[in-house]
């Protein structure tokens, strides 16, 4: 999954697993509630299955953007696509980032269920998803997070799919990461210690090696911020899928003892591990928390963790400009859509200047890392 990655960019790794708590992030992990995600797991199962006809489905997107809307959202929409005669809504709500806005963290999982109710799957990431979204709504972020409960999975990734074709494809965000949530309810009566984290090893592969980083980061942050221990695989089937077939960085969560319940009339609550799912929320809230830079204001002072790269113009015809907002040495690496390594600059200036005249118009992936603690950077650049 590395090899190219660890022959150019060894150091890449060594930062990204370097994370230690954060102790501001650690106050708001405490705040995940066992009744609070039990309660969403409640009432998820109560509302039956919901499979794409369904009531029942139509019933929890109603919800979903209530809940959402009473913990403050205001930007709640409902993505509306067809399936099979059936009107069908993926929800997405907004978190508007206050450095940079233009780049966004995703977190994401499914809401339907093929078969029963479905509380593990995926009402275990629906819970973990709505306790993310419910603990971070006041806290400031330097990127925009979406959270977005996709439909239809179950019938085809049909949701997300739509999403990354209508949305994702026609305005071309700039996506920093997309956690995916699915299947994270562990199984009643054995021990559960352990979530899988997935990456990206498919084609195209030039997001694989920065997917691979970026889950040995979930990992580590797992660790730090819950009890569990992580294990790694391949990502495959859930809605991460469409993400990485159009080149996005993606990681995600996937149980380790995988339910035989799933898909049928008893995957409820009586075949999880309730425990498992609350403690994974505090992994994925310390995750989010990271990833989308989020920080604490203090009355009366600056706020010296709001930290930013620059990189212009984009696109580029010759020279392209990287700045730092903070002093300290920045690696600046440029790759091509097939994962090759095109280009290294190591800089101690804040501001610094590469000649990319020689490389053919086209899009581009770079990597920017840089003070504080080695804090990593993504993005697409065109080539003009």
């Amino acid at each position: 999954m590395k090899a190219f990655f660890l022959a150019g960019l060894l150091l890449l790794g060594g930062v990204l697993r370097a994370q230690t708590v954060n102790t501001y992030y650690q106050t708001i992990v405490s705040g995940v509630q066992y009744d609070t995600v039990l309660g969403n797991l409640q009432h998820f199962e109560s509302l039956g299955t919901k499979s794409v006809s369904s009531q029942a489905l139509r019933n929890t997107a109603t919800w979903l953007c209530s809940e959402y809307a009473s913990y403050g959202y205001t930007d709640v929409i409902r993505d509306t696509f067809s399936y099979s005669g059936n009107e069908l809504y993926n929800i997405v709500v907004t978190k508007t980032g206050t450095v940079t806005p233009g780049k966004t963290l995703i977190i994401c999982g499914h809401y339907d269920t093929q078969s029963g109710p479905g509380t593990n799957d995926n009402g275990s990431g629906v819970s973990i998803i709505l306790e993310i979204a419910r603990l971070m709504q006041s806290i400031p972020t330097e990127y925009s997070v979406k959270f977005i409960n996709f439909s239809a999975e179950e019938s085809g990734l049909l949701g997300s799919e739509h999403y990354v074709s209508h949305t994702v494809v026609t305005e071309n965000p700039d996506i920093l990461l997309v956690f995916n949530i699915d299947e994270v309810g562990g199984v009643a009566g054995q021990v559960n210690n352990t979530i899988t984290c997935e990456y990206d090893n498919t084609s195209p592969s030039a997001n694989n090696a920065i997917s691979g980083n970026y889950t040995d980061t979930l990992a580590n942050l797992t660790e730090l911020y819950s009890s569990l221990l992580t294990t790694q695989s391949n990502a495959y089937g859930s809605d991460y899928v469409p993400f990485e077939d159009n080149g996005e960085i993606i990681t995600g969560y996937y149980e380790t003892n995988e339910s035989s319940y799933v898909h049928g009339a008893s995957d409820n609550l009586s075949h999880l591990d309730t425990s498992y799912v609350v403690e994974l929320a505090r992994a994925a809230t310390g995750a989010a928390l990271y990833f989308a830079r989020a920080y604490q204001v203090v009355v009366g002072m600056h706020n010296s963790e709001s930290i930013a790269f620059s990189v212009y113009p984009n696109p580029v015809r010759n020279e392209l400009t990287v700045r730092s907002a903070t002093p300290g040495e920045t690696v600046f690496t440029l790759y091509n859509v097939n994962g090759a390594r095109l280009v290294q600059t190591t800089s101690v200036n804040q501001e610094f200047t590469i000649d990319l005249s020689a490389f053919p118009p086209a899009m581009y992936y770079y990597t920017i890392i840089g003070n504080p603690q080695g804090r990593l950077t993504t993005g697409k650049l065109i080539r003009q």
